[in-house]
């Protein structure tokens, strides 16, 4: 009978932990509700044979909605695959949020300061900047000039970019099971003077923050059950 009472209090810890965790990833989401381009993570349950649960992180790849901004350095990817980006210390990162800048240089940035694909450098006194749906940039010195192409921004996709591993600053990084990154050329994917929003669905969220409390309040609630049992099993044998 002990035996049988640590086991089910050992699987209800464990339990209990994933719990604590799914809550971390929902909280972490409702925190980004307004957060550019943010892509949901979920924390799945995973039931092993000997009935323990555990959990593994994925994140949702749908489409946020599209909300115009009129900055013509702010683009919204609206098709699947992610912005290659390289941080100062030289590590390839991939990114939805299109809300960039340029730096001192002219570089075309990212918020944190990450320089977008291979490097695309504006002019600062141009007076008009275009950016095509296939991520082409063209700057006008004045209105009436010929466009000067000045670089891509890249698009890349995965195999199985749900496998993504979420580093913050609200970029990824390629996992191994997340395959290998492949460009895409021949796209339609950008779309300039706008942002991608979060595609959290709030409702949802909140319901899933009840549903995870109600769980560990009856998983508390059965491991001090059984901790009674198991202290009233120790008193009869004694």
């Amino acid at each position: 009978m002990a035996y049988n009472l640590q086991g089910i209090v050992r699987k209800a810890s464990t339990n209990l932990t994933v719990e604590f965790d799914r809550l971390a990833y929902a909280t972490q989401n409702i925190a980004n509700l307004n957060t550019n381009g943010y892509k949901a993570v979920r924390f799945e349950d995973v039931i092993d044979a000997d009935g323990s649960v555990h959990g593994v992180e994925r994140v949702d790849c749908r489409v946020g909605e599209y909300l115009i901004t009129n900055n013509p350095l702010d683009v919204a990817l609206q098709g699947a695959g992610y912005i290659p980006v390289t941080t100062p210390q030289g590590e390839i990162r991939y990114t939805r949020d299109g809300a960039f800048m340029t730096n001192k240089e002219g570089y075309l940035i990212t918020k944190t300061g990450d320089l977008v694909g291979s490097g695309i450098k504006i002019d600062g006194a141009s007076e008009r900047i275009e950016i095509k749906e296939n991520g082409d940039v063209y700057t006008y010195k004045k209105i009436t000039d010929e466009p000067e192409y000045v670089g891509t921004i890249p698009v890349v996709q995965f195999q199985n970019p749900e496998a993504l591993k979420d580093v913050g600053a609200n970029e990824f990084i390629a996992t191994e099971n997340s395959g290998k990154m492949k460009l895409i050329e021949d796209h339609n994917y950008i779309k300039q003077y706008g942002i991608e929003r979060s595609n959290l669905d709030t409702v949802s969220e909140i319901y899933m923050v009840s549903r995870i409390n109600a769980s560990i309040i009856a998983t508390s609630s059965l491991m001090k059950a059984v901790d009674q049992m198991y202290q009233e099993a120790i008193n009869i044998t004694e």
